[in-house]
């Protein structure tokens, strides 16, 4: 166990190891007195022994003033999420519907790949949408941000509430988690 000394002659402080019940002779590192501590039960004309270390209370900051845009930014994720995988249904149900969508521009073999990449990149802006609604992971909620602009759910509405979604989340990256070390205090 630890603890501290103070020197008789010069009344410096330190910290001595040594077991309870136990006297120690020490010297000190200041003027170099070599004198006797008592561990444990000590009298009066005895050097005193002062626990060290021990329990300690935790220091908390105060919380800040937290916003609602990181809610906000996940909800509009999970928009542009659903916009994402509505296209791709519609698509598939409603081939001849005149709704401009990202398959207006792909020619007949490229729908397989537009399909999974649309698919894809929706799930990971749901993906996002979790970690902006959790507040847990702020480059997870911007990688699902990227891949919903990236999605194209019916041409422009999901590109813009990703792109809305980004830069809530960008102006709100305070109150995420610490990616890599938690929370840090």
């Amino acid at each position: 166990m630890k603890g501290k000394v103070t020197c008789p002659k010069c009344s410096f402080k330190f910290i001595v190891e040594g077991e309870k019940g136990v006297d120690k002779e020490v010297k000190c590192p200041k003027c170099g007195n070599k004198f006797i501590v008592k561990i444990g039960k000590t009298r009066e004309k005895d050097v005193k022994w002062i626990e060290y270390g021990g329990a300690r209370k935790a220091i908390l900051p105060v919380p800040e003033d937290l916003s609602n845009r990181p809610v906000a930014a996940g909800i509009l994720l999970a928009m542009s999420s659903a916009v994402g995988i509505l296209t791709v249904i519609m698509f598939y149900l409603y081939p001849k519907a005149e709704i401009v969508t990202p398959y207006s521009f792909v020619s007949g073999n490229c729908v397989a790949i537009s399909t999974l990449t649309i698919t894809a990149f929706s799930i990971i802006c749901a993906i996002g949408s979790y970690c902006a609604l959790k507040k847990t992971s702020l480059i997870g909620a911007i990688i699902g941000s990227i891949s919903g602009v990236l999605s194209f759910g019916l041409l422009v509405v999901s590109p813009i509430l990703s792109l809305t979604a980004l830069i809530l989340l960008l102006t709100s990256r305070t109150e995420f988690e610490s990616d890599i070390h938690g929370k840090e205090f």
